[in-house]
């Protein structure tokens, strides 16, 4: 439906100057008209928050001439140098598969289809559909009238139209058929498209407007024939059923028979008008070659221009599935929606923009306390400066309060006092005249008529014609007073620097009950229709107190800031709460939830400069911080102004759709960037170092910048990942598997999409991450490590073969020399004398030969592996005890099993047990004087025992250690062969060695 007759030659002039100026404006606002008369209340401006997108911020071109959203979710931005897809916020361009005339074309239209595809009118290319990435183009060759493509419609049946300078077109079951003069077309130069209330098409020509009725039949209907108004622009259709057509002399509106054209003596901005579209509130948008207007309740209200929100020539409108309104023109693509606050600074007529305070009397009246800039009151949506008195026309504005006369009472800073307006006359009282030391930051008159005046020094009271002054001497929490609040019963509740007091009975009490806020900065206190006290603290969060119970709600459990400045109550029961970072809204429901255990956490929704905040930071110095008028609004000030809150616009309830758009595995995309994203249910990753992005967005517009966004990878993550407003996840060193990325997001208002987007990942493995290669590995392993230990079986057999060769040697050849020498000297010994002075000599040979036989005998024993068995040491040990106490007076019993298991004892074993258990026997001949001993062998749960006693004359054990190293050898030895020793004795009473170790 849009206009391009006009536009057209311009793009191409505009083509051959490239290089025009590109600017950005983000966050203007339309305080453009509507004066919605509310009972008893200021007039209401409605506005509009705007937000700019130009080529710096990524548009391929300033102007933009059609816009569509698919059914995916994203919008499709149509300008003179080709088309881009827009998330809110980033634009992206197609991409190489893409034809190079939608990359760098005139995109004269866009349309969606049924399907969720997109239809593509290219200037001089013809028609483009676009669907699950593959672009397919219809042009003069395949019937369509014309290349050169003007509008694009679908109809309700599904019915493609295509307008063109060529004629219509219509595409319908995959055939193409025309319409042009010849079939009584006005003029086949066909700029826009409707559908009216009984289906008919209505058609834009340059020489009228066309019906196509549901016969086929084409009738004319004509705007001044023969006029510039005949030379239409477009066609639209409203839902009270009337067409509008613009052209060069305004715009036409036709209801029947009757037509009626309006013009710039009726508020257009411009007699040229290039497109219109009616919104979803009935309200009728107007494009002119000078700025837009709209319809109002039957009247047409101009742009207000404010700081160059809008570029001059508007283009088209388009009304995405939020009921955002998107606008494109000559300077860029715009995104209007409507404002929850409108503000009011010095442009409308403050003395300054630091306001303090603000209230609404019973009359409507709107009064603003600045600082440094005195009283103003808005009244009939104009603000006047008030008041005559020094401090009060120019000076610092603190506390407000309207009484039950009807005047209004004002604090001022220090030594200002209190001012007093009641119709013309001004009463101010001062420091002189009453009680008023400090600044006074809050005033309120109590049911009883008294007036109650919280200032920076303590609380001054005025009743029964007397100030009556209190401190904390008088029991207030504090003496800096920031907020007054009375029961119904009359109790008043006072919120200090030193936390909160009450007002009762005639006396003051600091407020010590379980749960309170207690020393904490009382900031603000509200009183619900339930008598439960809301109690904002400045650091400690928000309380509130119920039939005497204190609950308290801190950033812990997701409150936007634990700095509340005032509270105030709407009419759909949320709280609006301000401090320094901005205004946040809270529904009791969330609060109740939170209590009984239905809830984990808070979800504030929170404004900004987007919403049409002048500034995030509110003031709380003086009251009232926040004020609900009668018409519903709020007030809050703020340091740039006061603005008032619209709470019944809807919140944004859509879920926002939720899109996986790239994946990028070790540094490669795996996803072409352009299209329709990453839709696949799996996508095989190829072997590579684990890096991974995942690249996603939430396709809601109203406030992009504050999606909110939590992603999983199951099988990395232990549960949900909060991201904020990141759109990027990146993870390291994923090993091979399978796993599924999850990303859920919700809008600027909290909305969760829980559902959100999916993708199944398969990493694929590295030959060596296999699982055949590590069964071929671990076989291989298997095998190295058979031919290891066969290795190993060999050596030890060659070791073992060595042994027995070496004792057989030291047994056969050295033995049998010892055994001929020892034969020798025993014979010499028998032919000697006794009186030969070498016999000694003699038989001293015989001993150390025959000990050393022994000697050799043991050695042999010990290195023979046919000895490494239990019955070979049990047998060796017995002979070597009872040959050994042979002819020494020492009886020895044996105490022998009578079957040894057949068990191992390894070579090093033996020799240590052995050398131990020698030992033991010699202390025992040496030392013990006894006459018996006993030597005996047990095997139980894999140890053997090897026991030794006597019964000799025993000795002190402690008095024995350190004497001599017969004791500590033996257990050097034991513990060698991972054995132990123990020892018992008494004097008189013998001594019993025990020697335990593990075998086989």
């Amino acid at each position: 439906m849009n206009h391009f007759g006009h536009v057209i030659g311009c793009e191409l002039r505009r083509r051959a100057l490239r290089g025009s100026a590109a600017g950005r404006a983000v966050g203007l606002a339309w305080y453009g008209l509507a004066l919605c008369a509310a009972a008893g209340a200021t007039n209401i401006i409605t506005s509009y928050s705007v937000r700019t997108w130009q080529t710096d911020d990524g548009l391929p071109q300033n102007s933009v001439y059609s816009i569509a959203q698919t059914g995916g979710g994203y919008l499709w931005v149509g300008t003179g140098e080709g088309l881009a897809r827009f998330d809110g916020m980033q634009f992206t361009g197609l991409g190489e598969k893409a034809p190079p005339e939608l990359q760098h074309g005139l995109i004269t239209a866009l349309c969606t289809d049924r399907d969720g595809s997109l239809w593509i009118g290219c200037d001089g290319y013809g028609v483009v559909h676009f669907k699950d990435g593959v672009y397919t183009r219809f042009s003069e060759a395949d019937s369509l009238v014309s290349n050169h493509i003007r509008c694009l419609l679908l109809g309700a049946d599904g019915t493609l139209w295509i307008g063109s300078e060529g004629g219509l077109t219509r595409y319908k079951e995959e055939r193409f058929k025309n319409f042009a003069e010849k079939d009584n077309l006005a003029a086949n130069s066909v700029r826009g498209l409707c559908e009216d209330q009984e289906g008919n098409l209505r058609i834009a020509t340059l020489r009228g407007l066309n019906i196509l009725d549901k016969a086929g039949i084409i009738h004319t209907f004509n705007i001044r024939l023969g006029t510039r108004a005949n030379a239409l622009k477009f066609v639209c259709a409203d839902r009270q059923g009337r067409i509008w057509t613009g052209a060069n002399e305004g715009i036409n509106c036709v209801e029947g028979q009757t037509i009626r054209t309006y013009g710039m003596s009726d508020g257009l901005p411009d007699a040229i008008v290039l497109t219109a579209h009616e919104d979803r509130k009935g309200q009728l948008w107007i494009g002119t070659t000078h700025g837009v207007a709209r319809m109002v309740q039957g009247r047409f209200v101009p742009w207000q221009k404010r700081e160059g929100a809008f570029g001059d020539q508007v283009y088209t409108f388009f009304e995405d599935r939020e009921g955002n309104l998107w606008a494109g023109g000559q300077d860029g693509l715009y995104c209007l929606d409507p404002a929850r606050f409108t503000a009011y600074t010095t442009r409308d007529g403050l003395a300054r923009n630091n306001v303090m305070s603000v209230c609404e009397d019973t009359g409507g009246t709107v009064w603003i306390g600045t600082w440094e800039g005195g009283l103003s009151r808005l009244k009939d949506n104009r603000i006047t400066e008030v008041g005559t008195i020094p401090g009060l026309k120019d000076g610092k504005v603190l506390g407000l309060c309207e009484g039950r006369d009807g005047c209004l009472w004002v604090g001022l800073d220090h030594a200002g006092g209190v001012v007093r307006l009641k119709d013309n006359s001004q009463t101010q009282f001062v420091r002189s005249s009453g009680p008023f030391e400090g600044a006074v930051r809050v005033i309120r008159e109590d049911r009883a008529g008294a007036l109650w005046f919280g200032t920076s020094r303590g609380m001054s009271v005025f009743q029964a014609g007397r100030f009556h002054a209190y401190t904390t001497a008088d029991g207030l929490a504090g003496n800096d007073i920031w907020a007054l609040c009375e029961e119904p019963s009359g109790a008043m509740w006072i919120g200090t620097g030193g936390g909160l007091s009450r007002w009762e009975g005639g006396k003051f009490s600091r407020v010590v009950e379980a749960g309170a806020p207690g020393t904490s900065w009382v900031n603000a206190l509200y009183l619900d229709s339930d008598d439960a006290l809301w109690v904002g603290t400045r650091g400690a969060g928000l309380y509130r107190r119920k039939d005497g119970k204190w609950t308290a709600y801190t950033s812990r459990q997701g409150l936007f800031s634990d700095e509340i400045y005032e509270i105030v109550e709407d009419d759909y029961g949320c709280f609006w709460m301000t401090c320094r970072k901005g205004v946040f809204m809270l529904s009791r429901k969330q609060l109740d939830d939170l209590d009984k255990g239905q809830t984990r956490a808070l979800a504030c929704t929170v404004f900004g400069r987007a919403d049409g905040l002048p500034s995030v930071q509110c003031n709380g110095v003086a009251k009232p911080a926040g004020w609900k008028g009668h018409d519903g609004r709020l007030w809050f000030p703020t340091i740039m102004g006061v603005v008032a809150a619209e709470p019944g616009i809807k919140s944004n309830e859509q879920p926002p759709p939720v899109v996986i758009e790239d994946v990028i595995a070790d540094g490669v995309p795996l996803q072409p960037a352009a299209g329709s994203g990453t839709n696949s249910p799996s996508l095989k990753v190829p072997p590579g170092r684990g890096r991974l992005e995942v690249h996603y967005t939430a396709l809601s517009y109203q406030a992009p910048e504050r999606n909110r966004f939590k992603y999983r990878l199951e099988g990395v993550d232990p549960g949900w990942v909060d991201a904020g407003t990141r759109r990027v996840a990146s993870y390291e060193n994923i090993a091979p598997g399978q796993y599924r990325f999850r990303v859920a997001a919700c809008n600027n208002d909290g909305v969760w999409n829980e559902a959100g987007a999916a993708l199944a990942l398969e990493f694929a493995p590295h030959f060596w991450q296999t699982l055949w290669f590590k069964v071929l590995l671990g076989v291989a392993a298997g095998l190295v490590l058979v031919l290891l230990y066969r290795l190993r079986v060999a050596r030890l057999q060659a070791i073992e073969r060595l042994r027995v060769q070496i004792a057989a040697n030291l047994h056969d050849d050295v033995g049998a020399r010892l055994t001929k020498v020892g034969m020798l000297s025993e014979l010499v010994d028998r032919e000697t004398v006794e009186t030969n002075p070498n016999k000694p000599h003699i038989r001293n040979i015989f001993r150390t030969v025959r000990e050393i036989t022994r000697a050799m005998d043991e050695i042999v024993w010990t290195i023979n592996p046919q000895n490494d068995t239990l019955d070979h040491l049990a047998n060796y040990i017995f002979q070597y005890a009872q040959e050994y106490f042979q002819d020494t007076g020492v009886s020895c019993r044996l105490d022998l099993p009578p079957n040894l298991p057949d068990r191992p004892v390894s070579t090093e074993a033996r020799h240590n047990l052995f050398m131990a258990l020698k030992e033991a026997l010699n202390n025992t001949l040496k030392h013990a004087k006894a006459t018996e001993v006993r030597v005996g062998l047990d095997v139980a749960d894999g140890y053997v025992t090897i026991n030794i006693s006597d019964n000799g004359r025993g000795f002190e054990v402690r008095s024995a250690a350190g004497k001599g190293s017969g004791l500590q050898n033996m257990s050097d030895r034991l513990k060698q062969i991972g054995g132990r020793l123990s020892l018992e004795s008494e004097p008189g009473a013998g001594t019993r060695i025990r020697m335990e170790v593990a075998c086989g």
